[in-house]
């Protein structure tokens, strides 16, 4: 019974000595400066430039740039993915530079005909090249998406891209994989000259059949 008597009358000093500190701590401030003097502060809103709302930036966005072709196979600005892709750019370009002078330095490095001075000289030569002039340093990397694993050499493409294109018949050369019941165990086992049994000129067109039905 004593400390609820106790609690209520802690509550009323705790505040009581709350509101005393902060009448003190307004004894010390310095006085606030009064309203009519501060300058009233109007947020407006910036001007749109005008290349922004230019009709024709607005039909390009509403004919030509949304809507077609879907938002997750459109890339609106074309050009390098990243820096490792304009790294391999300036590669290509500096070995295509050097292409013709480290073709002929090396014709005389390898040569065992002329002097051995004439040998040195050239190999001086080619060390004093940059190190992007020699094609090893080029890799294969997919002039879409910049990946470097799973590239197509042919199409110099990942496997990914020419899938999706592949699909639509956007890839020349590209055809269905298909297979006939007996094409692979006939024509595995078809080899010249032919058997001394069988005759040239049916075991040809036996071949060339195989070859139709595959």
């Amino acid at each position: 019974m004593l400390l609820r008597h106790l609690i209520p009358q802690t509550q009323t000093l705790y505040s009581s000595f709350m509101t005393l500190a902060c009448k003190m701590r307004s004894l010390f401030l310095p006085p606030g400066l009064p309203r009519s003097l501060i300058y009233p502060h109007q947020q407006t809103p910036d001007k749109t430039p005008v290349h922004h709302h230019n009709p024709e930036v607005g039909r390009l966005l509403k004919e030509e740039l949304c809507g077609y072709p879907p938002y997750t196979a459109r890339k609106i600005r074309h050009g390098f993915q990243d820096a490792i892709m304009i790294r391999d750019y300036k590669r290509r370009q500096v070995a295509a530079h050097f292409a013709d002078l480290r073709l002929r330095l090396n014709a005389i490095r390898k040569n065992t005909i002329l002097p051995k001075e004439i040998i040195d000289i050239a190999s001086l030569q080619i060390a004093s090249l940059p190190r992007d002039s020699c094609w090893t340093r080029i890799k294969n990397r997919c002039v879409v998406t910049s990946r470097r694993r799973g590239v197509q050499d042919r199409w110099r493409i990942s496997r990914i891209i020419w899938r999706r294109y592949a699909d639509y018949n956007k890839m020349s050369g590209a055809l269905w994989g298909a297979w006939g019941s007996n094409t692979r165990s006939v024509r595995r086992h078809m080899f010249w000259p032919p058997p001394k049994n069988q005759m040239v000129e049916e075991y040809i067109k036996r071949y060339y059949k195989q070859i139709s039905d595959g």
